[in-house]
């Protein structure tokens, strides 16, 4: 039997990330991932990222700088457009400047990245199952070219994506929540074109359409990677009755936007899926770690994971080699990895899980009305999206909220909502030192989590 420090199961960004943190302390890592070699990276994705991500990940685990030969263009800020189309909001600032990328080469890159600090690779293989030694993570098996094997490890990393596939082999009686709710996920198909009769103004600026009656409690994005090609596609909530978005791209996005009715050259096409809410509340268990999808490490408004899942792979990676040194591996000794990332994201992130119930319950007029009225600024839904956190107070924008009475119900329900994102951020703030304290901490969730819905 094969045995490793740290087996990590899926090489995305968040399993690269992982492995790259904790091969560089010198341990023994072993990432393992279904794809071919040559295919790993490839994704259905938004193909942006901020690059203040960058700056972080630098000075937490030294990653190197974003090479150039992976970018398609330079982000210089976003257009967040009403369903009206006749009002828009520009963000722009440190936070939204990055850029539009290679999705496949950024993944590649990152293996890469991985394997220079001394992890090993195997690719084109399966992972089956969690193995247990007195109900314990021990390892997991595997199959490669029809070979089962069996791999011992000291940690093992579920990073296999939206599905934790590994998380919901834990037993019952782990702390770890094995099922992401279906409303708790979201959707997506995009294609990537070149326009060659079509040429993009700004591509320096990405396009976020909004729009309830088509992309509920989501969005349309058009991103450019330059002036004549482009990342278009949709994402969605999972609700009962609802059309696929495959479906919705076909009817809405290919009969709305001029430059889809031009020639067009399609260089990809696929669908996808995301956790869009709260982190799992513990990504830890005896011997075992959630990083990315798999730990729910995604922003719940626009369904971007890149920066946080790497981010928690960072987190997970310096806590595992503690764990390691300090001969303790159990729940115990990893669960300083919950403190470090909800500290860096996670209360953020359970915030914007509140705000996304508003958004899934506010109506197109009520969103027409709030761009309308400029009730809603860019410098709001920046903070928000940047924060966690729903400012309204003195000053100019109390006297946008006062334009406003014309939809004074619209008004309460978002004062409600900052309340409640107030709340959830609070419980956040004291997260539980220990894994004795988990059940009574969850247990404060609830009601906030009740009412929002209920927005």
């Amino acid at each position: 039997m094969k045995e490793y420090d740290v087996v990590v199961a899926g090489a995305g960004t968040g399993g690269s990330t992982t492995a790259y943190t904790i091969a560089k302390k010198g341990l023994s890592v072993l990432i393992i991932d279904r794809k071919e070699r040559e295919m790993i990276g490839y994704k259905t994705c938004g193909d942006a990222l901020g690059s203040h991500h960058f700056r972080e990940l630098k000075e937490l685990v030294g990653i190197p700088d974003f090479p150039r030969d992976i970018v398609e263009y330079d982000v210089h800020g976003i257009d967040i457009i009403a369903p009206d189309r006749e009002n828009r909001l520009r963000m722009t600032g440190p936070t939204t400047t990055g850029w539009s990328f290679n999705r496949h080469k950024m993944g590649q890159w990152l293996i890469e990245q991985a394997e220079k600090a001394g992890a090993e690779v195997w690719a084109s293989t399966h992972v089956k199952r969690l193995l247990f030694e007195d109900g314990k993570v021990s390892g997991v098996r595997v199959n490669q070219d029809g070979i089962d094997i069996d791999i011992k490890a000291k940690i093992v990393v579920d990073a296999t994506g939206a599905t934790g596939m590994l998380r919901r082999q834990l037993p019952d009686n782990s702390p770890v929540e094995r099922v992401v709710a279906k409303e708790d996920m979201m959707v997506a198909w995009r294609d990537v074109y070149e326009t060659p009769e079509y040429t993009f103004e700004t591509p320096e600026f990405l396009e976020i359409y909004w729009d309830q009656e088509q992309t509920l409690g989501g969005y349309t994005w058009v991103f450019p990677q330059g002036h004549n090609r482009v990342n278009v596609g949709l994402g969605m909530m999972i609700l009962p009755g609802h059309p696929k978005p495959q479906d919705i791209f076909n009817s809405f996005v290919r009969t709305t936007f001029d430059f889809m009715k031009t020639k067009l050259v399609t260089l990809d096409s696929s669908g996808g899926v995301a956790p869009v809410r709260r982190p799992i509340d513990t990504l830890v268990d005896d011997n075992f770690m959630l990083v990315g999808d798999s730990g729910a490490q995604v922003n719940p408004i626009h369904g971007g994971g890149i920066g946080s899942s790497m981010l928690g792979g960072a987190h997970a990676g310096i806590t595992a080699v503690e764990a390691i040194e300090s001969d303790d591996t159990s729940i115990h000794g990893l669960w300083p990895y919950n403190p470090r990332y909800m500290e860096s994201y996670g209360i953020k992130q359970a915030a914007l899980h509140v705000f996304r119930w508003f958004l899934l319950n506010v109506t197109t007029d009520e969103i027409n009305f709030a761009f309308r009225k400029g009730i809603v600024k860019a410098d709001d839904l920046l903070d928000t999206s940047m924060t966690g956190k729903v400012k309204f107070g003195t000053g100019e924008k109390l006297r946008r909220l006062v334009s406003g009475v014309g939809n004074i119900h619209l008004l309460k329900r978002v004062a409600k909502v900052a309340s409640l994102m107030e709340d959830i951020k609070e419980v956040y703030r004291n997260y539980p030192p220990s894994p004795d304290g988990l059940a009574e901490w969850k247990n404060q969730l609830v009601p906030i989590y009740e009412t929002a819905k209920k927005l």
